[in-house]
């Protein structure tokens, strides 16, 4: 598929969702009077962030559309906001791994907060029970941080040399 096609299928997509969310803001702000119909369109507004979060930014207007609608909330922008932000920033400046995230660093604090993990089949997976909210913190982060593989990466070289014995 042509790559111009599937940017122009992107940003069409996007607008939909855009026009979606400006009616919406519009039946919130004009058309719902009564309490179930303000709570019925605030439901409905806040479904349509969501989804505005999950999708993609096919370019930086929309980016800025992204940062727009989240700066509305006024205590400040949920976190899932902030992450697809900072991705679609990430994605279309080409930047892979955030230049701010260490892999080594966010390992000693996984460890330090009773994270561990364990190397299967080359496969690296991170263990911590029951998740605290530092743990969630730290996920989130690395997840943000586009740091997945750097971690992944750092945890097998740890474990190699390593002799494991099987268990009969």
């Amino acid at each position: 598929m042509n790559s111009t096609t599937e940017q122009t299928r992107a940003c069409e997509a996007f607008e939909k969702l855009l026009t979606t969310y400006q009616a919406e803001r519009h039946c919130l702000a004009v058309e719902a009077n009564t309490k179930e119909e303000v709570d019925a369109s605030s439901d409905r507004l806040a479904y349509i962030e969501q989804r505005m979060w999950r999708t993609s930014a096919p370019d930086l207007r929309s980016v800025l559309v992204k940062m727009e609608i989240a700066s509305i909330d006024c205590d400040m922008p949920p976190p899932e906001a902030i992450a697809s932000i900072v991705g679609d920033l990430r994605r279309l400046s080409g930047e892979t791994v955030s230049p701010i995230f260490q892999p080594d660093l966010w390992l000693t604090e996984w460890e330090n907060n009773g994270g561990s993990y364990v190397v299967r089949e080359g496969e690296a997976i991170l263990c911590a029970k029951p998740k605290s909210l530092v743990h969630r913190r730290l996920l989130r982060s690395m997840e943000r941080a586009n740091g997945v593989e750097a971690v992944t990466a750092m945890v097998i070289q740890s474990c190699k040399g390593l002799e494991v014995e099987s268990v009969a």
